[in-house]
Order: C-alpha cells, then sequence, then structure tokens
C-alpha cells in the first residue's frame, strides 16, 4: 500500500499535514466534531475551508488505534479509502484498495 500523506500531531485541532496523490496535493486538517450520532465520523477533513472528506476512530486487531478515511476527490470515479496510523516516524496515510 502506497503511503499517501504525512501528519504531525496537533493536540488542540488533531491532526495537520499533507495530503498527494497524482491528482491532488492538499494540505489537510483533522477537525474533531464535538457533538455527533454513532454512525457519523469522528473528525472532518478540510483542505483550507472546504470539506473533502472523513475519518472514523477504529482500532485494529492488534488493539492499536488509528483512523479510517474517506477522501473525496472530483478526479476519481469512487471515494479514496485509507488509513492513517502512527509509524516509527510518525502519523501516515496508506492508500488502502
Amino acid at each position: 500500500m502506497p503511503t499517501i500523506g504525512s501528519f504531525s500531531q496537533d493536540d488542540l485541532f488533531g491532526q495537520e499535514g499533507t495530503l498527494e496523490t497524482l491528482t491532488l496535493k492538499a494540505k489537510v486538517k483533522f477537525v474533531p466534531l464535538k457533538e455527533r450520532s454513532e454512525r457519523q465520523p469522528d473528525y472532518r477533513i478540510l483542505a483550507g475551508k472546504r470539506e473533502i472528506g472523513a475519518a472514523w476512530s477504529r482500532t485494529s486487531k492488534k488493539g492499536s488505534a488509528y483512523l479510517f478515511l474517506k477522501l473525496t476527490d472530483p478526479s476519481q470515479p469512487d471515494p479514496v479509502v485509507c488509513n492513517l496510523y502512527r509509524n516509527a516516524s510518525g502519523p501516515a496515510v496508506l492508500w488502502a484498495r
């Protein structure tokens, strides 16, 4: 799975970083939703003031926390599905096909 993003942790506002594919390069921010129902995402993903996706908190089979992402890109026929997880060099996004 290719890495399509790198992020830094900003405790006050959630994750901030850069997503890059062949057709998209954007600085993005994960904004936590304070009041939400069970089915709503935990975060809205913004590029500037535009919403480009959403993220849900998940836990792996090994017990590690990660975020499941759905990104919308007008040049793609379907949403881009990927996961944000923490590796040795910090948070990273892997494209899950």
